[in-house]
């Protein structure tokens, strides 16, 4: 009897260790545990193989409440196998609805790219994904655009939102993003200064939506999609700044339906 009351309870044991593990996620940097009601973890989606390495797609999310006190503050993206591996660092507030960013990248030699997303609250979580590229993307000339026709952004939002809807907003700016650097046999080498869009914020009337801090791993022309959760009627604007100190900016009116 004793003996089948000592199985019972280790079985029951065992039964609730498992149903604690299913209960939580592994938080992929630290290895510690996050509560499983949220999953932290981003979501990485670039192709396998990128044809083009100045133009290399990327889009970055993580399904994960946006409110007041809890959220994802940012995300960061690197490639450290990359002469310029840092890829930007994108915050986001609870007026962006969602952590989420697409956007084109360079890249030189391919990789693990790594995007680590932060919680205020459970701090750092990262998800990797591998990347092989067609090419050399960080050592190529720039495009060339001159430099006095650099600007010209453009904004437009996917579609006519609903109020409380989340939508997602395209914003775009003609500007070279050179790295400098040129490959001498196998070592980069920087024969000119970098050129660069190195800031973009987005503000909703005068509220900060999201600070993206960019380098010139960045593809020319950059273009950018991210989320805007639409509240009331105002006006969006997203304004541009490269590694010189110039500015753009572009505005457009949200006028919710219904």
């Amino acid at each position: 009897m004793l003996a089948l009351m000592t199985r019972e309870f280790d079985r029951r044991q065992v039964l609730g260790l498992l149903v604690g593990v299913a209960a939580f996620v592994l938080r992929p940097e630290t290895g510690e545990a996050e509560p499983g009601g949220v999953d932290h973890r981003p979501r990485l989606d670039l192709p396998i193989l990128a044809e083009d390495p100045t133009a290399v797609p990327i889009r970055i999310s993580v399904e994960h409440p946006m409110e007041r006190d809890h959220y994802i503050r940012s995300i960061e993206v690197v490639l450290a196998t990359d002469p310029v591996a840092h890829k930007g660092t994108y915050r986001f507030t609870p007026g962006s609805g969602q952590a989420s960013v697409a956007f084109l990248m360079r890249s030189g030699v391919g990789g693990v790219v790594q995007a680590t997303a932060e919680c205020t609250r459970h701090g750092r979580f990262v998800a990797t994904r591998e990347v092989r590229v067609a090419g050399d993307g960080c050592a190529t000339t720039p495009e060339r655009v001159a430099r006095e026709r650099s600007g010209n952004p453009k904004l437009r939002l996917a579609r006519v939102p609903r109020l409380g809807e989340i939508v997602e907003v395209r914003t775009k700016v003609d500007h070279d993003s050179d790295t400098g650097l040129s490959l001498k046999g196998r070592t980069y080498v920087r024969e000119r200064p970098e050129f660069f869009i190195k800031q973009m914020h987005v503000y909703f009337d005068r509220e900060l939506i999201a600070d993206f801090t960019l380098t010139s791993a960045i593809s020319p022309n950059p273009i950018f999609r991210f989320p805007l959760k639409v509240v009331r009627p105002g006006v969006l604007r997203v304004v541009f700044a490269n590694n010189e100190g110039r500015q753009w900016e572009i505005s457009e009116p949200v006028r919710p339906a219904g």
